[in-house]
């Protein structure tokens, strides 16, 4: 009988355990699929019909960081996967803050990405605490071991991995004895919160004993501490100043640069793409080639391939470049080893430069328009004319040293967009041709007394919001709309200026305008939320370099507070304003070009009146509008029209 119960018990569990292991044949079929390689793919190359997206994260943007991703868009392409076709790219940067990297990477693991590509190995570590829902794949690190990555490049955390490249830095030293037997004191400055320069720097001292040099060196804190520890290095009888891949240092080169060539110092460097701005030499890594390399391991994640089975590798093409001019300048000869490498070419038609105050859409739509506009008129870039771009990041400090280096080169037309950047050149640059964009009022700036009397070496394209336009457009939306809102920028004369627009406009059509002041990014979010307990109905957001660069915590305000977000910059409409009524940046850029054209012909900026943008379009969100509740009007839907120059009291 016991037999009998026993044998029945074990029937059962077998009939049970069948049941279940049915049951779950489809989930563990499923699974399985998933995981088998698609027939025709290697792992590598684009899914055909797939769409991608890729989060991008970086410290700042800089030379570095443009050929290295130039190099990885172009790996991905010969993989199949093309920028703005199967590959949809969301890029967020630190402004050269280590202190903002863990926020951006923060707000990018709540993206709805693929995966994350990592830059720098401050980025790294940041990215290591913050990053929890996606894989991640890092490069232009020279360190990410001492980021945090891992014990060793095959075994490293589960959910990153990635290429680095430490630099040569026994044939950098090697290079500045070559070039100064003499030399026996080095100066260099670093973030000594950046493990990769730390790093560095130690494997330089122990080097540098063997070659009998000494290593002077200084740290900083943040980008505007830079200029000031370069000055007090050159006060410290240094013989030559080397500075390593630190991206705090990087970010404020250009007053590296001049502190270093007012000083008559030799600056070398470990990244080859500074060397055009006015360093004498690098000895360093061909990012771009770092790049390419990194395109298969984000093509293997973007295909579902789980990092943690993906070594890091380290990758290095070392690189020498020189430059003649500065060489010549400190009457310095290189010696006939070296003189054979490959030098930026000397012979350019046309020596130009780009300035911008803040990384911002508006700025990179005016950057895009100012190089197609050159290209439109025969220029190709690399062989009939040059190119230096700056950026401040939006720092005061660093925007008086871009006027410094800028003021101090030989030009034969400069291009700047932002109020801030041309009040500072305005000032200081008096006799090189200057072309503007990107400036509401340049009356008001200080540029002239009217569009046609104005200073003598500049002209350039008013981008003065269409106040009027928004205005009519959030009335006939929201029918019996009473009170809206913005928050300016005290500091920004064209915040200034463009809120007296907006409230003019707004009143003419019978509503209150509510406005919050806010100078730093922080205060930005804290005025958004005190502004909707204020009674706005909706946003009507100017768009000043600060808050243009940061509307992004305005807009999560709308969202959370159900109050619309009405604004004036295109990008601003894909990413969550119900619509904007946008000045056509990029072609702010390719006017811009046009003016330039005449300068370059022979005119003089003096008798080159000031212009307004040539277009305006009015850009919607249907998902915002369905989100809260608002039908926009057929006749402002896909509308683009000439500019109306409602403004005439800046003539």
């Amino acid at each position: 009988m016991k037999i009998l119960k026993i044998l029945n018990g074990i029937v059962a569990l077998a009939l049970a355990g069948s049941i279940l292991l049915f049951s779950d044949w489809e989930n563990r079929e499923a699974k399985k699929e998933k995981n088998q390689p698609i027939a025709g793919n290697t792992g590598e190359n684009a899914i055909p019909g797939k769409k991608y997206t890729i989060g991008l994260t970086y410290f700042g943007p800089d030379a570095t960081l443009d050929a290295t991703l130039a190099g990885l868009w172009d790996g991905l392409k010969e993989l199949g996967f093309t920028k703005d076709s199967n590959l949809k790219v969301i890029a967020q940067h630190a402004n050269g803050e280590i202190g903002n990297l863990q926020p951006i990477h923060l707000n990018m693991d709540n993206q709805p990405v693929d995966m994350i590509v990592v830059t720098s190995t401050p980025g790294i570590t940041a990215a290591i605490s913050a990053v929890k829902n996606h894989p991640m794949v890092f490069t232009m690190s020279y360190t990410p071991l001492e980021a945090g990555a891992g014990n060793s490049y095959s075994d490293h955390l589960p959910n990153i991995t990635g290429v680095g490249s430490f630099p040569p830095v026994e044939r950098t030293f090697n290079f500045i004895k070559d070039l100064f037997p003499e030399a026996k004191r080095i100066g260099t400055l670093y973030n000594s919160s950046e493990a990769n320069s730390v790093k560095v720097v130690k494997t330089a001292k122990d080097y540098m004993k063997l070659k009998d040099l000494e290593l002077i060196e200084t740290t900083v804190v943040n980008t505007s501490e830079v200029y000031q520890a370069a000055t007090a290095l050159c006060m410290r009888n240094i013989d030559v100043m080397w500075v390593t891949g630190d991206n705090t240092a990087l970010q404020a080169i250009h007053g590296i640069i001049k502190v270093c060539r007012d000083n008559k110092i030799p600056l070398i460097l470990n990244d080859v793409d500074y060397v055009d701005q006015g360093a004498l030499a690098a000895v360093g890594i061909g990012w771009y080639k770092t790049g390419s390399q990194t395109a298969p391991i984000v093509a293997r994640v973007l295909n579902g391939e789980s990092p943690a089975g993906i070594p890091i590798i380290n990758y290095v093409e070392e690189d020498i470049k020189l430059n003649f001019e500065v060489a010549k300048e400190l009457n310095i000869t290189f010696p006939d080893i070296y003189r054979s490498i490959k030098t930026p070419e000397s012979e350019k038609i046309y020596k130009f430069c780009l300035a911008h105050y803040v990384d911002s859409p508006n700025t990179d739509e005016v950057e895009k328009g100012i190089k197609d506009g050159l290209k439109n008129n025969g220029f190709i870039e690399g062989k009939n004319y040059s190119l230096k771009i700056f950026n401040a990041q939006g720092d005061v400090s660093t925007l008086n040293s871009i006027t410094e280096v800028v003021g101090s080169d030989k030009w034969d037309l400069i291009f700047a967009s932002s109020t801030p950047t041309m009040q500072s050149f305005s000032k200081k640059i008096k006799q090189t041709p200057i072309v503007f964009s990107n400036v509401g009022d340049p009356v008001r700036a200080g540029l002239g007394e009217s569009f046609t009397k104005h200073l003598s070496n500049l002209t350039g394209i008013s981008t003065m919001s269409d106040f009027d336009g928004l205005v009519n457009l959030v009335i006939e939306s929201m029918p019996g709309i009473k009170i809206v809102g913005t928050i300016f920028t005290p500091g920004e004369i064209n915040s200034v200026a463009y809120v007296e627009g907006l409230k003019s406009a707004a009143e003419k059509r019978g509503l209150t305008l509510i406005t919050v002041p806010a100078n730093t990014a922080t205060e930005v979010a804290d005025a958004a939320q005190a502004i909707t307990s204020r009674g706005i109905e909706a946003f009507t957001q100017i768009s000043d370099n600060l808050t243009g660069s940061c509307y992004s915590s305005i807009i999560r305000e709308s969202y959370k507070s159900k109050i619309p977000y009405f604004g004036f910059v295109s990008d601003q409409a894909k990413n969550g304003a119900v619509a904007v009524v946008a000045r056509d940046y990029y072609s702010a850029g390719i006017d811009a070009v046009e003016l330039a054209m005449k300068v370059l012909n022979g005119k003089s900026p003096a008798d080159i009146p000031f212009k307004f943008v040539s277009k305006t379009s009015v850009k919607v969100n249907k998902e915002a509008m369905k989100y809260f509740n608002i039908s926009i009007p057929d006749k402002f839907l896909n509308q683009e029209e000439q500019v109306i120059k409602q403004v005439e009291n800046l003539k």
